[in-house]
This record gives C-alpha cells, sequence and structure tokens, in this order.
C-alpha cells in the first residue's frame, strides 16, 4: 500500500522544484525567465511562454533539466 503522505510529499517536492527553476530562469542574463511559467508535475517541468530567441529557448531547458529533482523538461515556447 502506498504510503498515506505520498501524494502530499510529492506535491510538495514538485513545488520547489517549480521554484528553484524559476528562480534559475531570473538569474540567468540569457534567459531573464520574465515570460515563462514553470509547471512541474512527478519531476517533470513544463515550460510554458514566450521567448524571443533560439539560445534562449535552449538555454531555458537546459536551466531547468540541470535543476536538482528534474526527471524530464517539456517545453512549449511561442
Amino acid at each position: 500500500a502506498p504510503e498515506p503522505n505520498r501524494a502530499i510529499g510529492q506535491h510538495i517536492d514538485d513545488t520547489g522544484i517549480s521554484m528553484r527553476v524559476k528562480a534559475r530562469l531570473l538569474d540567468d542574463p540569457v534567459v531573464k525567465g520574465l515570460k515563462i511559467d514553470v509547471d512541474t508535475r512527478d519531476g517533470v517541468v513544463f515550460l510554458t511562454g514566450s521567448v524571443p530567441s533560439d539560445a534562449e529557448r535552449k538555454q531555458a531547458i537546459e536551466l531547468a533539466r540541470t535543476t536538482e529533482g528534474v526527471k524530464d523538461v517539456q517545453a512549449n515556447f511561442q
């Protein structure tokens, strides 16, 4: 049987991952991260929003991918 607090723990972990990814995006001089939304589900980070350049898109994905706790990154940029 699964642990009763597992779902709550996973939600907290996902929130923490989202916060770490968002902080890295905001701190990065290439990405700046202001128009990127970050959502995490079961360790998978979903990046959405608009980025003006391919370099920014690649950097945002790389920053998310190398953040502690991230299992995978799905990007859907405009």
